[in-house]
């Protein structure tokens, strides 16, 4: 447990740090940008992008690659490393001309709400965005074999260097026309600068890239990466339909979604992403070595380990997602009214927290035993559930009806990737579970109490610390186990040094 402990803890601290940033470049665009148009355009242009990403670098690759190379060993690892390397840096370059020249029909796709004049920049930003994919694709394969080696902080910490030159261009973005087009410029270098730093802790770690290429190692991958390609698909699918609705609730619809959903995965990301990163080597390897008893702990400790500190985080947006919408965006170019309409949405999403960050650990868990197909089924039924909730709630609600549309979707995920996994936990399992919510109870407690005393960007911060502060004191004193496991953790490294 202490391996994954300390891992999760390297990757929650390094992408906390991301977050942080993330968050800085966020308060930037509502400063310098507002709910505008501009940033609609900007929101919809690095979308393809980022749709790109979850094929060729988080999702669908990444989940057919690690499980595989962790398989392999000596020269048949750096064989298949180097195979997959030069694949993605071949297809994802040659994918630049058609987006090049249809960069106004995937516009129109992803924006069919969007007036002509703003469709027309979007278009041009993403013809500036798209080299970002290669980039981050390559990251996302030299990150997948330094996790598989136990190095988690370096290429998470990444994205904390891409946020600093993105925050650098919309600071800097008066100087260039139109405003939009330096922060679209910014978000391209940075995926340069991920790529760099992992590129350069791969060749520290003697683990080069080669120009070996071997076109079996290559079939494994494609049996795997076509059931995730359907899932990622999907997946994105849903992203788009959200999109396209949001572009015709009226201007600043895409960028509402986008404010809200920044603050919504700043705990999915630090917390639910970092598990499942750290979990699936080390479910990929005791599924290969066949020891059900070590793939089942180390389920169950990562399932305990993540509802910790999401659970608390769900609580705390719920009661608090106004106060954090202003304390974040409202300034400069966002108004009272922005933060509103950001906060109601934030709200909504806030309610599938705990679902989607679970299902996240169950995909992890069919992935590391090469069952990519069973999670594409459940993204199919899940897109359904979501298209249409988002047609019926969006027209009752506005922009926060598509969020609740995808918290439901995520309930519905949840259970069906996660209901043989619910069955096998054990009562003490369950008994940890209950102390985490117990806590979180007490926490919301006392949000709701001193939150009505008066309002102030400090007051906010103060309530956000003492709230954290009671929820782990509580959490001690009702025994959770895994509180004391991460501080002997600590203890015992203090005591090495």
């Amino acid at each position: 447990m202490s391996k994954l402990l300390e891992h999760t803890f390297l990757f929650s601290l390094a992408t906390l740090i991301s977050r942080i940033l993330g968050l800085v470049r966020d308060a930037s665009f509502a400063h310098y940008f507002g709910i505008s148009a501009q940033y609609d355009a900007y929101s919809i242009a690095i979308l393809f992008p980022f749709f790109l990403r979850k094929i060729f670098a988080d999702g669908a690759l990444s989940s057919a690659f690690v499980p595989l190379f962790n398989r392999k060993d000596g020269k048949d690892a750096q064989k298949f490393f180097s195979t997959t390397f030069w694949s993605i840096l071949i297809v994802t370059s040659l994918l630049y001309i058609p987006v090049g020249i249809f960069s106004d029909k995937i516009v129109l796709i992803l924006g069919t709400g969007l007036p002509p004049s703003i469709l027309d920049l979007t278009s041009f930003l993403l013809k500036i965005s798209y080299p970002y994919i290669i980039f981050i694709s390559l990251w996302a394969v030299i990150t997948g074999v330094l996790n598989s080696k136990d190095i988690y902080f370096g290429p998470a910490v990444a994205p904390a260097l891409s946020n600093i030159v993105s925050i650098i261009f919309i600071v800097t973005s008066s100087y260039f026309i139109p405003q939009i087009l330096g922060p679209t410029i910014g978000f391209t270098i940075g995926g340069v600068v991920e790529f760099l730093l992992v590129f350069f802790i791969l060749k520290k770690i003697r683990f080069p890239i080669t120009f070996d290429f071997n076109v079996q190692d290559l079939k494994p991958i494609l049996k795997l990466f076509g059931p995730a390609l359907l899932g990622v698909a999907v997946g994105t699918l849903n992203t788009l339909i959200d999109t396209n609705i949001a572009t015709w609730t009226g201007t600043g619809g895409v960028s509402t979604i986008e404010y809200a959903l920044r603050i919504y995965q700043l705990p999915l990301g630090i917390f639910a992403v970092s598990v499942a990163n750290a979990l699936l080597p080390k479910l990929s390897y005791s599924s290969s070595m066949k020891n059900d008893k070590e793939f089942q702990q180390t389920l169950e400790n990562s399932i305990e380990l993540m509802l910790f500190f999401i659970i608390p985080a769900t609580f705390g947006l719920i009661f608090l997602n106004k106060e954090i919408i202003a304390l974040i965006y409202q300034h400069g170019n966002f108004t009272y009214q922005d933060t509103l309409i950001t906060s109601k949405t934030l709200l909504c999403y806030s309610l599938g927290l705990p679902f989607y960050a679970l299902h996240t650990i169950f995909i992890r868990k069919y992935h590391s035993q090469l069952n990519t197909k069973y999670p594409s089924i459940v993204a199919v039924i899940m897109l359904l559930i979501n298209a249409f909730l988002d047609i019926i709630l969006a027209k009752k609600i506005g922009v926060p009806g598509i969020a609740l549309a995808t918290s439901i979707s995520g309930f519905f995920g949840m259970l069906l990737t996660g209901f043989s996994t619910f069955k096998s936990l054990k009562i003490e399992n369950w008994i940890e579970i209950i102390k985490i919510f117990g806590a979180s109870l007490i926490m919301a407690f006392f949000i709701i109490i001193f939150k009505t005393f008066f309002y102030s960007r400090l007051w906010t911060i103060l309530i956000v610390t003492f709230g954290a502060l009671i929820y782990v004191i509580t959490s001690y004193l009702l025994g959770y186990r895994k509180l004391s496991t991460a501080i002997n953790l600590i203890f015992k490294r203090k005591n090495r040094k």
